[in-house]
């Protein structure tokens, strides 16, 4: 049965509350083409397909927004692109590639999405963006000023658009890759960035293939992997990538979808949660959770260092009920190398009734994610991989301290002498009489990155604390931010805009 609109009852009392809110599992396929850009056919072709003998549950249309689309593009050259005909993508005519996916989109059966695949890959490689209203008219590249142009150009809803980087592997050149070097750091560019995108290819194409029954042509584990380990929160997603009349059927990856109902509002929401994973098996349903909490969940540290973290996993397929399953449990950090190594390794046997616990992976410090990549194998083919999106742990570890509100920034140094991300520095007050410790304090960029304030220890009534950044995530930009200070319980004590700053220009609240 290759539907996935299939509810995992059996989970309801097993899964924490925060897990059992969205109990059912959804396939489906976020990147393809048609001859509304450089590939064949029309929309209404390629829905059809998708929804009828795919047996996908949504799939995204993601025509390019540029109108050097087909150069070289040989038998899909015909002129025809939403860049120099915007009427294609947007218009009125029924035809239309955003009337033609609210006509096929009926709740509860099949959710048809639009979209476009900005930039070309020498410029920086592809991202896709859903949703939005508009064909993007920023140059190629410009990764920058996309996401200001994204900040204007809501989706369907009001909200951010989802974004979506696409096939990682096929550029290479580290400066440049989604428009780094236009932002002033690293830092920025995923503080920016990171507003935006909440998917990454794991699997992608062969997008030129003109038949089915092929495997994924890019495996872009390793380039998860680092994206990850940058600090990046994204979750893994599968695009076919089809040129042809392809589409659902190229291969059987899909990204499935963890959501509470097959309805368009709430699949761009689970996708924007992250709550999904990369599959190579087309119904191969999983459940995954620490702590209680989805894959794709940014939640508070547990209260101790040290703790054993509550992994539970569910697994089932309707064709394969019998297979074997290789799980690999893997644990990182941002900075330094990504993950390599697992941290656990199980092997299970079949459907489960029950989820099952993985024991003896612990907690070790804020930052920390948690994911899975797992292998299904059986007597029907070749192996199976899936990937998970992880769970964060981003907040404080311990309960706060009676006195908060003594707590203050005084000084700022977001351009120091020397390299910014070990060198900027906060200096803190404490106004009160009474000692405070600082464990679980944290600054927050408006992004969401964090910078932990733990190592200051204790301060002491009427004294000031100097706290050196040394390399973590959060950066004090030299152009200028806004900066919250959180106590412990997560409340803001003290917000701080700056303009552009110069060398090792002081910055007063």
């Amino acid at each position: 049965m290759y539907y996935a609109r299939s509810l995992l009852l059996c989970l309801v009392t097993a899964l924490s509350l925060n897990a059992a809110a969205a109990q059912n599992v959804y396939f489906g396929n976020l990147h393809g083409h048609t001859s509304y850009s450089d590939g064949v056919g029309t929309p209404d072709e390629a829905f059809a397909r998708a929804r009828n003998i795919a047996r996908l549950d949504f799939y995204a249309i993601t025509e390019h927004n540029h109108a050097q689309a087909e150069e070289g593009a040989g038998d899909r050259a015909d002129g025809i692109l939403i860049a120099t005909r915007p009427e294609l993508y947007n218009g009125t005519s029924p035809q239309a590639l955003i009337p033609t996916a609210e006509r096929w989109t009926e709740n509860g059966r099949f959710v048809a999405f639009y979209g476009q695949e900005y930039s070309s890959i020498s410029k920086g490689n592809h991202v896709n963006i859903f949703d939005i209203s508009k064909v993007i008219d920023v140059p190629n590249g410009e990764f920058k000023q996309l996401a200001d142009w994204l900040e204007s150009n809501r989706d369907s809803i009001g909200d951010l658009a989802l974004m979506q980087f696409n096939h990682p592997g096929l550029f290479n050149i580290v400066e440049k890759e989604y428009g780094r070097h236009k932002f002033a750091s690293t830092e920025e560019w995923i503080r920016v960035l990171g507003r935006h995108v909440k998917l990454i290819e794991v699997l992608n194409g062969p997008a030129m293939a003109r038949d089915g029954g092929h495997r994924s042509e890019q495996v872009q584990e390793s380039d998860y992997f680092e994206y990850l380990n940058y600090g990046f929160h994204v979750g893994p997603s599968v695009g076919q990538d089809n040129h042809y009349a392809t589409w659902g059927t190229l291969t059987d990856a899909r990204i499935a979808v963890v959501a509470d109902n097959l309805t368009k509002q709430d699949i761009l929401t689970a996708l924007k949660n992250r709550r999904v994973y990369a599959t190579e098996d087309k119904n191969l349903r999983v459940i995954f959770t620490v702590n209680g909490h989805l894959l794709g969940d940014i939640v508070s540290s547990p209260p101790e260092v040290g703790s054993v973290l509550d992994i539970q996993v569910s697994l089932h397929d309707d064709d394969e009920p019998d297979a074997h399953y290789r799980i690999e449990v893997y644990s990182d950090v941002p900075g330094g190398e990504p993950a390599r190594i697992p941290a656990k390794i199980v092997e299970v046997e079949g459907n489960t009734a029950t989820p099952f616990k993985i024991d003896g992976v612990r907690y070790q410090q804020p930052g920390q994610y948690v994911f899975l990549k797992i292998t299904q194998t059986s007597e029907h083919g070749e192996p199976d991989r899936v990937w998970t999106a992880p769970v964060w742990f981003e907040g404080p570890t311990t309960q706060p301290p009676s006195a908060t509100d003594t707590i203050r920034i005084v000084r700022l140094l977001p351009n120091p002498t020397g390299p910014d991300d070990e060198n900027e520095s906060v200096t803190i007050q404490n106004s009160g009489n009474d000692p405070v410790s600082l464990v679980g304090w944290t600054l927050r960029d408006l992004a969401g990155a964090q910078w932990m304030l733990d190592s200051a220890g204790t301060i002491g009534g009427g004294e000031e604390k100097t706290i050196k950044r040394n390399r973590q995530p959060m950066s004090l930009n030299n152009g200028g931010d806004t900066i919250q200070l959180l106590n412990p319980r997560r409340r803001v004590v003290q917000t701080v805009s700056y303009g552009s700053v110069g060398p090792d220009e002081i910055v007063r609240p």
